[in-house]
């Protein structure tokens, strides 16, 4: 597996505690509530250290479908778990961005962007 394949499994193994449907990538088809994870913006950048870099990534949290009151209620507790969990294992959450409407299974479901980085140093042939 790529190094950057092994910090995807990484994040979702930190959320494992969390009760959801966890994916490593963007699923083509989502069971809800559930987090994927996905490539942030800048991916990687230049670390504080010679050869280090800043690799990005976007948590990406998602509530079951309800009504707006309950779909609240319900992200702003993942937002917090989740948040924890991935803070108490090592991965700084830079932000989380404001929730919006996806459609999931032709239904509407709120979610929101956990930003998380991490510090990498890639080696060849690993």
């Amino acid at each position: 597996m790529s190094q950057l394949g092994t910090l995807r499994q990484e994040l979702v193994d930190a959320l494992a505690g969390l009760d959801l449907n966890l994916y490593t990538h963007v699923p083509g088809r989502m069971a809800l509530p559930g987090v994927f994870v996905m490539a942030g913006s800048p991916y990687i950048e230049s670390g504080p250290t010679l050869g280090e870099r800043t690799v990005r990534f976007e948590v990406v949290v998602c509530t079951q479908t309800g009504d707006n009151d309950s779909e609240t209620s319900a992200l702003d507790e993942l937002i917090e778990s989740a948040q924890a969990a991935l803070e108490a294992d090592g991965w700084l959450v830079e932000q989380v961005s404001q929730p919006y409407a996806m459609a999931f299974n032709n239904a509407q479901g709120l979610v929101t962007a956990i930003t998380v980085t991490t510090p990498v140093t890639f080696t060849q042939g690993a």
